[in-house]
């Protein structure tokens, strides 16, 4: 599912390195953050329970949506682990990413797990973030969701995708009316017409950029596109509304959701997809290790795949069956110099004119 991932060169660590396989001898116990999470002993679960108890509670960093995406798997972490309170911090993709590094360069450690995409992965590991670890539930992840690092276990693990595409009220125009295809966008019937929102527009037109050209993205600006800096949701929540018609920076996943609550929207994917990942990750100086590492431990579990699922994300179980039509996928090229890049390229475009 995620080879274009490996192709375009998101994970810096090659598809062919062998994982090392790192472990405690059977009498000697994990110590320190890095042990913990990288410890695979019998007596594990047992463990981080045991040390769970006494933490009693762990902070997660999200850019997820709380009541769809998040707050259903959290809950049902909580009933099962009826001894940990999680604590939520929400924010979009930029503004959680700035939060994490200023705490980390301060010296402050309050995140213990943090779901982050593609993109903020890049830069909390470069800047020395991130701990990797290691889950009893990777053999059941697609190994291409599995971002290996070189001294055993993983950086970070993709649990969920969601895919940015053309949302549109479906009261105001029908399916034979919309885009299907880049190209169909620079229809002068659009021009003026159309909104998108930054943080999504940018991995919107950086997909573009890549797999297209800069040629076409600079014909494609203008037809002066109305940007928000809003949520993806709150873009959506303007189509729902009737204050825009249409926008190609649509989450798959949002539409799913507002549709099951009735909303008139629909969602056509315009190829290739760039897709978004769900990622868990721990911070190296984890203040509640042994919540953290429970939790990454449900949030790859099949629990927790199936709550995804029936909001509307793919998964990266093998043991979970794919959402929707198959459509062609571009994940990225991100490091952060090309983060820096595909920022600077959108604002030039699409904001300061």
């Amino acid at each position: 599912m995620m080879k274009e991932i490996w192709q375009y060169g998101v994970f810096l660590c090659v598809m062919t390195m062998t994982l090392p396989v790192f472990a405690l001898s059977a009498d000697k116990k994990p110590t320190t953050m890095a042990e913990l999470a990288l410890y695979k002993g019998a007596d594990r679960q047992q463990i981080l329970e045991a040390g769970a108890k006494k933490e009693g509670k762990l902070t997660f960093y999200t850019t997820g949506i709380l009541k769809q995406a998040v707050s259903p798997v959290v809950n049902a972490f909580e009933k099962k682990y009826p001894y940990i309170k999680v604590e939520i911090w929400r924010a979009s993709a930029g503004p959680l990413i700035s939060k994490i590094v200023e705490e980390f360069k301060s010296g402050k450690h309050v995140v213990d797990a943090m779901e982050v995409t593609q993109t903020n992965i890049q830069i909390a590991r470069e800047v020395g973030i991130i701990q990797n670890f290691s889950s009893p539930n990777f053999s059941q992840m697609d190994e291409e969701s599995i971002m290996p690092a070189p001294d055993g276990g993983a950086f970070a693990v993709a649990f969920r995708t969601t895919g940015i595409g053309l949302g549109y009220n479906t009261k105001i125009l029908n399916s034979e009316q919309v885009p299907k295809t880049y190209q169909d966008l620079l229809d002068p019937k659009w021009k003026g017409k159309m909104a998108i929102c930054n943080d999504t527009g940018v991995n919107w037109a950086g997909c573009i950029y890549h797999t297209i050209g800069e040629e076409f993205l600079k014909k494609l600006a203008q037809q002066d596109f109305v940007v928000h800096m809003v949520s993806g949701q709150a873009l959506l929540d303007m189509i729902i509304n009737g204050e825009y018609a249409l926008s190609p920076t649509i989450y798959d996943s949002h539409v799913y959701g507002s549709r099951k609550l009735g909303a008139p929207v629909a969602w056509v994917p315009l190829e290739p997809v760039r897709v978004s990942i769900g990622q868990i990750a721990l911070a190296k100086h984890s203040p509640n290790p042994h919540a953290a590492l429970l939790f990454a431990d449900f949030e790859l579990s099949k629990e927790s795949g199936e709550l995804h699922k029936s909001v509307g994300y793919g998964s990266f179980r093998k043991d979970i069956s794919p959402l929707g039509r198959p459509f062609k996928k571009y994940f990225g090229t991100y490091t952060a110099a090309d983060i820096k890049a595909e920022y600077e390229l959108f604002n030039k475009l699409f904001v300061k004119k």
